[in-house]
């Protein structure tokens, strides 16, 4: 059996590869969601992790490298359940869909504090290159509300208005609410800070 194949404790190589390459993105959930990433260091990236310095560097370049993974993680996981929403919906009443499917984008990074933290809060101003992807994932969602939009639209579901203005709108309220909440001592519930921002969104996108 070659080396490149050899099994350890019941594992490939490739295998023990993608287990330190989730613990890694973990330890980073965890850290960074709790303290910050000017705070969070390789070294206790690592040690949180389980993971030599060497194995990480194999990985990622540096800890922007992992941050970066772990948004876009993040983020992709919201957009696809906001998708796959949007395709449960279809032909529903445009304004019976935006509640479930704002939901379903939101609540994947507001599950817990630290989620949210990393998706609304530790994101800005890292870097130019985390700022480019912030800002081509936020493109990503406006481009989906106009393009939902347009539909209802053209159905007469609803009034035609600016909908990159709303989507913008909405994103900036979500990112200022959601960065309220995480540094609160009275948090309220997810429930309560979902539920009004999916009213804001309705609100904004359909009148």
């Amino acid at each position: 059996m070659s080396t490149s194949t050899r099994r350890y404790g019941g594992l490939t190589p490739d295998e023990r590869d993608a287990g330190r390459r989730q613990r890694v993105l973990d330890a980073c959930r965890e850290l960074i969601g709790e303290h910050g990433y000017a705070a969070t260091t390789v070294e206790r990236i690592c040690s949180t992790a389980s993971v030599s310095t060497r194995h990480f560097y194999q990985h990622y370049d540096n800890k922007e490298a992992a941050f970066i993974e772990l948004y876009e993680t993040i983020t992709s996981a919201s957009y696809a359940a906001a998708a796959e929403q949007l395709a449960v919906t279809e032909g529903r009443p445009f304004l019976d869909r935006i509640p479930p499917t704002f939901l379903a984008y939101l609540s994947p990074m507001v599950h817990d504090v630290r989620t949210a933290r990393i998706a609304f809060v530790e994101i800005m101003g890292v870097s130019a290159r985390l700022e480019a992807r912030r800002l081509e994932f936020r493109e990503s969602l406006v481009a989906l509300i106009e393009r939902e939009g347009s539909e209802a639209v053209a159905r007469g579901e609803i009034t035609d208005r600016d909908f990159r203005f709303a989507a913008l709108a909405l994103a900036g309220a979500a990112t200022a609410v959601v960065y309220d909440w995480t540094i609160r001592d009275d948090r309220p519930s997810v429930a309560a800070i979902e539920g009004a921002l999916t009213d804001l969104a309705v609100t904004l996108i359909a009148g």
